[in-house]
């Protein structure tokens, strides 16, 4: 039994076919610079594609408030001024936006019953009133027709806008819809007419524009 396990031994360890492993200067050498090499590659790769993701921005697009007010009644017709807003938010990239309206319309329907054109200035050039460096731009349709029972909410408004937009890396026009958006209205004691967004933000739908042709 003692002579078995001594050859058992001598074959595992010292057999003609057995290399051993001796650890060289070159062997340390090599894998270092192979982990270099790695570590190098890692380090392009993730700057690339931190690259890529600052040029490029996640834009959501919501109206945010809706106010009706100064209402009158004359021959039997209800008007009342509305103000709307509309607000852009980067929730994914976090950029830095800021818009301003370049013309809007108010639509109850397919009808549509108030409309914001452009402004231009003396030379022709798209003239900016409104332009803030905040994500926020407002819309103020002025005595808009708003036949309303008090208590009501109308459901199917809608506001359609070529916004401008301007964010870190790019800048440009945007076709704006905003559907279905809910107002609720409620009268005074003089019966003026009150209305304001029912519930939190609706989102928008967006496109890129190429040119300012109205919507």
């Amino acid at each position: 039994m003692s002579t078995s396990i001594e050859q058992a031994s001598t074959t595992a360890t010292g057999g003609p076919d057995d290399k051993s492993f001796e650890l060289t200067p070159k062997y340390c050498c090599s894998r270092y610079f192979l982990t270099i090499i790695l570590l190098f590659s890692i380090t392009v790769a993730i700057g690339g594609f931190a690259r890529r993701n600052k040029s490029y921005c996640y834009i959501e697009l919501f109206a945010h408030s809706v106010s009706v007010s100064n209402s009158t009644n004359a021959a039997n017709v209800s008007t009342a001024d509305w103000r709307t807003g509309l607000v852009a938010k980067s929730p994914v990239t976090r950029c830095k936006l800021s818009l301003h309206t370049v013309t809007s319309r108010l639509l109850r329907g397919d009808e549509v019953i108030s409309k914001v054109s452009p402004s231009f200035d003396e030379f022709g050039r798209l003239y900016e009133s409104d332009k803030t460096d905040a994500p926020v731009t407002i819309v103020d349709f002025k005595k808009v027709v708003t036949p309303v029972v008090n208590g009501s909410v109308v459901w199917d408004y809608r506001v359609e806008s070529v916004v401008g937009l301007k964010a870190k890396s790019a800048h440009g026009f945007l076709s704006v819809i905003c559907r279905d958006i809910p107002v609720k209205f409620t009268a005074d004691e003089a019966g003026n007419v009150v209305g304001s967004l029912l519930g939190g933000m609706r989102p928008c739908e967006y496109s890129l524009r190429d040119n300012l042709d109205p919507v």
